[in-house]
């Protein structure tokens, strides 16, 4: 009776074996995050192989972290990989060093992986991992036994930039020695040109002789027997006018000579004529002594008056100057 019952549970016992072979490795304990490291002490800086491994049903997906400083640990070289299918299951594995900087009994702690699958969402954790981390100087080591280590290395000085920098000052107080030399020797041959004068005073020339026939009229020079100053001024007045108006110097031009530069440049017949009579009148009086009278004299006014009249811009507004003149 006792052998048939041992042997009944050894049967029993050997069917279970079969069966959770055939449904695969550490199926009961899936999905799973391992982590290793290797070796498990060192000392400070040490850089410490890690390798962790998720390992899944089909159908799971893994939210890979990236792995950053963690407490007195920091991760190095981190890589990824997977998904890789073997054996019916899913790995993902991630290979990278950790370091610490501080000594004693240290612990990697336990890391969060999130998952998610058919049954939903999930946090894997690895266990923790203890790790032995020595000072690099040995216990018995002292002051005395230090004594004998070699001085930092020096690095000696570069002094290039310091050259170059020189190099350009010394460049641009030359350039600038250059350009004060020059400017002491041609600066009075450089200097700037000075404006021509402006006669009529950024006015049309129309505007401007309507302006100065009115004040000669005021003057009274005519009624004061001054004739010879009143058609003295009357000649400059209309060569100026016609000059700025047509781009011509007329001061220098003889009686003569006025109407045939008028003609040249486009002037009205009759008012080229017009200015010669008056000039005509005007060396009358300079050289043979004709005396008009002051209504003579308003009437060799009304002349120019004409003149410009024929002469100014079509779009000029002239009647304003009769106004003041009378």
């Amino acid at each position: 009776m006792i052998r048939r019952t041992l042997g009944a549970v050894l049967w029993a016992l050997a069917a279970w074996i079969v069966v959770a072979s055939a449904s695969g490795p550490g199926d009961a304990t899936l999905p799973r995050a391992v982590l290793e490291v290797s070796p498990l002490e060192g000392t400070v800086g040490d850089a410490l192989e890690v390798r962790i491994e998720v390992v899944t049903p089909r159908g799971y997906f893994v939210e890979r972290p990236e792995l950053g400083p963690l407490g007195a640990w920091t991760f190095k070289s981190r890589s990824w990989e997977g998904p890789l299918e073997s054996e019916g299951v899913l790995r993902w594995s991630w290979t990278g060093t950790v370091a610490a900087f501080e000594t004693g009994e240290l612990e990697l702690p336990a890391l969060g992986i999130h998952v998610s699958g058919p049954e939903g969402e999930r946090t894997l954790r690895t266990e923790p991992v203890g790790i032995e981390i020595r000072s690099v100087i040995a216990d018995g080591d002292s002051e005395e036994s230090l004594a004998d280590l070699k001085d930092p290395a020096g690095v000696p000085p570069d002094y290039g930039a310091l050259r170059r920098a020189v190099v350009v000052l010394l460049i641009l107080l030359g350039i600038s020695g250059v350009a004060w030399w020059l400017h002491r020797r041609w600066a009075h041959r450089l200097s700037a040109v000075p404006a021509p004068s402006d006669p009529f005073h950024r006015m049309p020339p129309h505007e401007w002789i309507y302006k100065e026939l009115q004040h000669l009229l005021e003057r009274r020079l005519a009624e004061q027997g001054e004739v010879d100053s009143f058609y003295s001024e009357l000649s400059r007045l209309l060569k100026m006018y016609l000059g700025g108006r047509y781009r011509v110097d007329l001061l220098e031009k003889t009686t003569a000579e006025v109407p045939e530069v008028l003609r040249g440049v486009g002037t009205p017949r009759e008012a080229a004529l017009g200015a010669r009579q008056i000039l005509e009148e005007a060396d009358r009086v300079k050289f043979a002594g004709d005396r008009p009278t002051p209504p003579e004299c308003r009437e060799a006014v009304e002349a120019i008056y004409r003149i410009v009249d024929a002469t100014r811009p079509a779009d000029a507004a002239g009647d304003a100057r009769r106004g003041a003149a009378a």
